[in-house]
C-alpha cells in the first residue's frame, strides 16, 4: 500500500512502477465500464420491465421538466400539476399519495428555483439528448476538478500518477451512479473545487460567488458555507470579500428567481419539508449503528465540528492545514447529515482521498492501527473495480450464470469509505498543526 502512494508522489519522469499502477487503474476503470454496460444496466432494465415500468430516467428529469414549463409557459414548477406530470413519466400514472402510493418518492421539483438558470440552455433539446449532454458535461467537470484539488494541495504528480487518479475517480461507484442519474451533485462538487482553488489564490470575492452558485443543492454545501463564513471573521479586513461575494451572488440568484417566480422561496421551503418525509432522512451512520445511537453520534460530530469552526477561523487559506480541514468538512457532511446517504454524494470525498494520499507518509508513521485503517481505505477504493471485473468476466465466460443476486457487489464497500476517509482526515487535522509547531521550534 505504501508503494502505491509513493509511486503517486514520484517525479514527472515516470517509472516502471508508476506505469504498472497506471495499467492497474486502466484495468479497474475498464472493468467498471464493462460491468455497467453488460451487467448493471441490463439487470436494472429487466427489473423495471418486470414491474411494468420504463427504465428509470434519473434524477434530472423533474428539474428539467420544471425548468422548461416555467420558462416556456410560466407554470409554477413547484405546483401539484407539474408534480403529477413528472410522476406519469416515472411511474406511468400520477401517485395516489393518500392510498396505495403513500410513501413513494413524489419526484417533485425540489430545488431552489434558480437551478433553472443552469438548465435553461437545455430546454429546447429532447430529454434523451439532454441526458447525453449532461452525462458528458458532468463527467468532464469531474475530471477538471481533480487538477483543481491537486493545485490546492500543492501537489504536482507525474502524468502517470495524474492519469491514475483520474481513472480511479471515473471508475468509482459514486461517479458511476451520479452519471447514470445525471446528478447535479457533480456540478456542485466542481463549484466547490473551484471555490477552493480561488481561495488558495486569494480570489476571495469570486470564491464566494462560486460558493453561492453551489447552493442549488443546499444540504450539500451547508457545512462549507457555515465554515467559510465563520472563517472570514478570523481576519475580517482581508477576508470580507468572500462574504460579499457570497451574499451578492445569493442576492442575485434569489432576486432573479423572485422575478421569474414570485413567492418561490416559501414554496421551496414547503417542498423541503415534504421531501424530508417521502425521500427519508437516513444517516450513513445508521448503516453501522442503531438508529438512536447514530442520531446522537451525528449530533455530537456536527456539534464538535461547529466548535472547531470557531477555533479554525485564524487559519490562512495558503496553509496546508486549511484544505485538510476543507476536505474534512465535506466528509463530515456525508457521514453525519441527512439525506446524504446515496453513493453519488461520495463525489465530495475526492478532496479527502487526495489529502490522504498526499499525507500518506504522516499517517503511515503512526503505527499499525493507522496502517490497518489506511489499508482498509485502499481496499474500499479498489473493491468496486475488482468486483466489477469479476462480474463482467462471469457475464462473458459463464453467460448461463444469473448475476441478479450479485449485481450490486461493486457498491457494497463504498459505504465504508466515508468513515475511513473522515477518520484519517480528523487525525491529520489534529496532528499537522502540532507537526508544524514542532518544526518551527526545531528550526528556532
Amino acid at each position: 500500500m505504501a508503494t502505491m502512494q509513493e509511486s503517486l508522489k514520484m517525479p514527472p519522469s515516470g517509472t516502471g512502477r508508476e506505469r504498472m499502477i497506471l495499467a492497474l487503474a486502466v484495468l479497474l476503470a475498464v472493468s467498471m465500464a464493462l460491468y455497467v454496460r453488460w451487467v448493471m444496466i441490463p439487470i436494472e432494465e429487466a427489473r423495471y420491465a418486470a414491474a411494468g415500468r420504463a427504465m428509470d430516467i434519473g434524477d434530472l428529469y423533474p428539474r428539467w421538466h420544471g425548468t422548461r414549463e416555467l420558462l416556456f409557459h410560466g407554470r409554477d414548477p413547484y405546483g401539484a400539476d407539474i408534480s403529477r406530470e413528472i410522476q406519469k413519466v416515472y411511474y406511468g400514472h400520477a401517485l395516489d399519495l393518500a392510498g396505495a402510493d403513500k410513501g413513494k418518492d413524489e419526484q417533485r421539483f425540489a430545488y431552489p428555483v434558480y437551478v433553472v438558470f443552469y438548465l435553461a440552455p437545455t430546454v429546447r433539446m429532447d430529454f434523451s439528448t439532454v441526458q447525453w449532454v449532461l452525462r458528458w458535461t458532468l463527467g468532464i467537470l469531474t475530471v477538471l476538478s481533480v487538477p483543481h484539488w491537486l493545485r490546492v494541495l500543492g501537489w504536482q504528480p507525474s502524468w502517470p500518477a495524474l492519469l491514475t487518479i483520474i481513472l480511479l475517480t471515473l471508475g468509482s461507484p459514486a461517479l458511476v451512479q451520479a452519471l447514470r442519474l445525471q446528478q447535479l451533485a457533480l456540478l456542485v462538487a466542481f463549484l466547490l473545487a473551484g471555490c477552493a482553488a480561488l481561495l488558495a489564490r486569494g480570489r476571495l470575492l469570486w470564491a464566494g460567488c462560486l460558493l453561492a452558485g453551489a447552493t442549488i443543492k443546499p444540504q450539500l454545501v451547508l457545512l462549507p458555507v457555515i465554515w467559510l463564513l465563520v472563517w472570514a471573521t478570523g481576519d475580517w479586513k482581508n477576508r470580507q470579500k468572500i462574504v460579499w461575494g457570497f451574499a451578492g451572488m445569493m442576492a442575485l440568484l434569489m432576486g432573479a428567481g423572485q422575478i421569474l417566480l414570485p413567492g418561490w422561496l416559501g414554496e421551496f421551503v414547503r417542498g423541503l419539508f415534504a421531501y424530508s418525509h417521502y425521500a427519508g432522512m437516513s444517516l450513513m451512520l445508521e448503516m453501522y449503528l442503531p438508529h438512536g445511537v447514530a442520531r446522537l453520534l451525528a449530533g455530537v460530530i456536527v456539534g464538535v465540528l461547529l466548535v472547531c469552526f470557531w477555533r479554525w477561523r485564524f487559519d490562512a487559506a495558503e496553509s496546508s492545514i486549511f484544505f485538510v480541514r476543507f476536505a474534512l468538512v465535506l466528509a463530515v457532511g456525508i457521514i453525519a447529515l441527512p439525506p446524504l446517504l446515496p453513493p453519488f454524494n461520495q463525489v465530495f470525498l475526492l478532496a479527502g482521498v487526495l489529502v490522504v494520499l498526499r499525507r500518506w507518509d504522516v499517517l503511515w508513521q503512526r503505527g499499525w492501527v493507522m496502517r490497518a485503517v489506511c489499508c482498509c481505505g485502499i481496499a474500499a477504493l479498489t473493491w468496486a473495480g475488482i468486483t466489477a471485473g469479476v462480474l463482467a468476466a462471469t457475464h462473458v465466460l459463464a453467460p448461463q450464470v444469473s448475476l441478479q443476486a450479485y449485481w450490486d457487489w461493486p457498491f457494497r464497500m463504498c459505504f465504508l469509505l466515508p468513515p475511513i476517509v473522515g477518520g484519517l482526515l480528523a487525525v491529520l487535522a489534529r496532528d499537522l498543526p502540532k507537526r508544524h509547531e514542532a518544526n518551527q521550534v526545531a528550526q528556532a
